[in-house]
């Protein structure tokens, strides 16, 4: 990866700064992938690429390589090359704009000074993931309203606490999921750690407009998370999940030990065991 610091004249933050956070990125994605991913980065020094402010573009992917255009130029003749990256990431000092950062193919621009969760956030656009989304419908969430980043347990939505397991399948950290054939007892493993058991369920819909997915987190809670996957493309990313926040309780939207979730449209779902390294589920219909 390399990180290209382009500025019209301020220095809002220091090289050290930015190093620092790729260093803890490198750190979730170790983890998160359980050491199938490793981050390397180049971190330019602050680069004098703009004249003038330049601004946010518009709305699309060629406006936005239009304002990243001279960070580019000026990066490739103080010798960092982007051809010789998988991904660039460009940080513009003192850009304002209505969003913090932007991913069109393997590219990136950053309006704010890379944070952590800022950058673990925009490379997961880059390796391919959609928004993490939550949903407060009671009923099936394709068919009433979602907040497009309100998931508070995947970067890809609010919260720093791990990728779910619908996502590390998409990137192909663990083996596709086993879909449910029969109502019976299931044993899950939390798709925080390494493990040979199933690290989710996926129940398709009746109707054909996606699937379920159940996941067991053992940390910071023990509970049943349970997101739906619409049967809908959204190119350049994969399939966005939506997590149900309002199963058993509204204060909370992971099913605890011995609740019973009725899935929307769908099956019983009741949480018999909930342990720190697996949990015992059954469906009923």
């Amino acid at each position: 990866m390399l990180i290209v610091l382009a500025t019209a004249g301020p220095r809002p933050y220091t090289v050290a700064d930015v190093e620092r956070t790729t260093r803890q990125a490198d750190q979730f994605f170790r983890t998160a992938s359980f050491g199938q991913m490793r981050l390397t980065f180049d971190v330019t020094p602050w680069l004098p690429a703009f004249a003038t402010n330049p601004g946010c573009g518009g709305a699309s992917n060629l406006s936005l390589a239009n304002v990243v255009a001279p960070a580019k130029l000026a990066a490739d003749r103080a010798g960092f090359l982007s051809t010789h990256y998988d991904d660039v990431i460009y940080a513009i000092a003192d850009v304002r704009c209505g969003f913090h950062g932007a991913t069109w193919g393997h590219e990136v621009m950053l309006t704010r000074e890379p944070t952590v969760d800022l950058l673990v956030h925009e490379l997961g656009h880059a390796l391919g993931l959609g928004h993490a989304q939550s949903s407060t419908c009671k009923g099936n969430p394709s068919r009433c309203g979602f907040d497009e980043t309100g998931d508070p347990y995947s970067p890809m939505g609010s919260g720093m606490v791990d990728f779910s397991a619908y996502e590390k399948t998409v990137l192909g950290w663990i083996p596709p999921q086993p879909h449910v054939t029969a109502l019976k007892r299931y044993v899950l493993a939390p798709a925080g750690a390494r493990s040979k058991l199933a690290q989710a369920l996926v129940i398709d819909a009746y109707d054909g407009s996606g699937s379920w997915w159940l996941e067991y987190r053992a940390k910071p809670f023990r509970g049943l998370l349970v997101r739906f996957v619409e049967n809908r493309d959204l190119p350049p990313f994969a399939r966005s999940a939506i997590l149900m926040m309002r199963t058993v309780k509204s204060s909370r939207p992971w099913i605890a030990k011995g609740e019973t979730y009725r899935i929307p449209e769908s099956l019983r779902v009741t949480l018999l065991k909930a342990g720190p390294t697996r949990a015992e589920l059954r469906l009923r219909g």
